[in-house]
């Protein structure tokens, strides 16, 4: 930011300069375009109010209007462009993360993440995102405004908060992943009853269980919606719940007398011998050492 204001701005530098701060605001008395070096590393600033255009290299000009975020990520020696709109006073709070402060705060992973975030190539120049101003953010700048810490506390108050900023900008620029078929799908209380009904049938008939087709005509639904509302609901597959409650009564028929290991397998719908199997599997014990 330039400094052509009634009010001039408070800088302030941390742990060597690594994390900078710059807050305060521009009341400009003409409107023309500035040239402002960019540094590498990230910067973010939130515009409380106002607005003004920025260009950076390669790109047009575009508005920024408070409030909202401005995050700019630079690998190289750059320069940006500004103009501020005349009798329009910007409020703002800058930071930058130099890169040496980057890669001492953040993981080896970050690089990558901003590539993605910003959806650019390895020897791509500056680029610029903005976004609306989340409620996270602006806690945390009416948190930095009135730090009323000095020195050394006031530097790791700082600091942290600075990454706060950096960890909310970079989830909300973040690329969200599609959604699941699981998540677009949309269950009536209708729908959540035939489940638990369906639930109910499979716990009934567990020795020998309907087939999916017959289980979905018995409940009245579809076998998608009865098998992903089901790991929706239940956190299975139908396949996954069936095969869990055989082996937990099972489990609970061995505990609670002496009944043989393939009357028990029988019982909850197995062969003596796939039985064993997936006994093991699930419980990390055979059937027989339940009998002692």
């Amino acid at each position: 930011m330039h400094d052509i204001s009634a009010r001039q701005p408070v800088s302030e530098s941390v742990f060597d300069g690594t994390i900078s701060f710059r807050s305060g605001s521009v009341l400009p008395r003409d409107s023309r375009w500035e040239t402002e070096p960019l540094d590498q590393g990230l910067k973010i600033i939130i515009v409380e109010s106002g607005g003004l255009l920025c260009k950076l290299p390669g790109g047009s000009g575009k508005r920024i209007s408070g409030p909202c975020v401005c995050a700019v990520w630079n690998q190289d020696e750059s320069e940006g462009m500004q103009r501020f709109e005349t009798g329009c006073q910007l409020s703002y709070t800058a930071l930058s993360l130099t890169p040496s402060a980057l890669s001492r705060h953040l993981p080896d992973s970050f690089a990558e993440q901003m590539q993605a975030s910003f959806r650019l190539a390895k020897s791509a120049g500056p680029c610029l995102l903005v976004m609306q101003t989340s409620p996270q953010i602006q806690s945390l700048r009416a948190q930095i405004a009135s730090c009323p810490l000095q020195g050394v506390t006031r530097a790791l108050y700082l600091s942290g908060k600075a990454l706060e900023i950096v960890a909310y900008t970079l989830d909300a620029c973040a690329p969200r992943p599609s959604p699941t078929e699981n998540e677009l799908l949309r269950l009536s209380s209708a729908d959540i009853e035939k489940l638990h009904r369906a639930k109910t049938i499979l716990s009934e008939r567990m020795s020998a269980p309907p087939s999916l087709g017959e289980l979905s005509l018995n409940v009245g639904i579809n076998t998608r919606k009865l098998n992903v509302g089901f790991r929706r609901l239940f956190g299975e597959s139908v396949f996954e719940h069936l095969q869990t409650l055989r082996l937990e009564t099972a489990w609970q028929m061995l505990n609670s007398g002496n009944i043989s290991v393939s009357t028990v397998a029988y019982h909850v719908g197995y062969t003596p011998a796939h039985f064993s199997v997936a006994f093991r599997k699930k419980f990390g014990v055979t059937p027989k050492s339940l009998r002692g």
